[in-house]
């Protein structure tokens, strides 16, 4: 056998290896949108938030003192719209902020009536003691997300922290990017953040 013909066997046989070695990514797509129903009680009340994390540096920034935090849902009957009612505790402040959305006509997405440039799915994860929100607002050209974790409890979500992982990397998101909320605080009192909020 002629040193061609070697070295074309070789080139074969390494090139064979390779591909036998090399072990395909593993496929990663987004879920879904789920359809909401802002007035069913699978989605109304008081909702815990335990991991986030955003591609819009602004938001780690401003939202990097959080110690707990939780929303509640409130549906508007005649507007098929959700008010959604934020309570934040950052340090010994308590903050809270409403803010109207509104359901598309196929019930798939939520609009932010002051902010019209962002969009918010909640992915179908099949739980229904959790709702993993994810958020794609435009900013200067750019499309950035922001994938939250909320919970009906506090405390027991191994495995939707584990999918809610796999959809920021789906997202293109780092995981080291993610912000457990220490829940180290007392929560807001309802009331007291309100008073909070209304003397900013």
């Amino acid at each position: 056998m002629g040193a061609m013909a070697v070295l074309t066997v070789l080139i074969f046989i390494t090139a064979n290896l390779i591909g036998s070695l090399s072990i395909p990514p593993r496929a990663c797509k987004m879920l879904g949108p789920r359809k909401i129903n802002t007035t069913s009680p699978e989605f109304i009340g008081k909702w815990y938030l335990l991991r986030w994390t955003t591609q819009y540096e602004p938001y780690r920034r401003q939202f990097s003192q959080l110690d707990n935090a939780f929303i509640v849902h409130i549906p508007v009957l005649q507007t098929n719209t959700t008010l959604i009612k934020a309570y934040m505790r950052a340090g010994n402040n308590c903050i809270s902020e409403m803010e109207a959305y509104r359901l598309s006509k196929n019930g798939l997405e939520l609009t932010c009536e002051t902010r019209p440039f962002t969009v918010t799915r909640i992915l179908n994860s099949k739980s229904h003691c959790c709702l993993l929100y994810h958020i794609q607002e435009k900013k200067d050209g750019k499309l950035y997300n922001t994938i939250s974790l909320y919970s009906r409890n506090a405390t027991r979500v191994e495995k939707m922290v584990k999918i809610f992982e796999e959809q920021l990397h789906c997202a293109g998101m780092k995981k080291d990017k993610v912000v457990v909320l220490p829940r180290k605080k007392e929560e807001c009192d309802l009331q007291n953040a309100e008073e909070t909020a209304s003397q900013k």
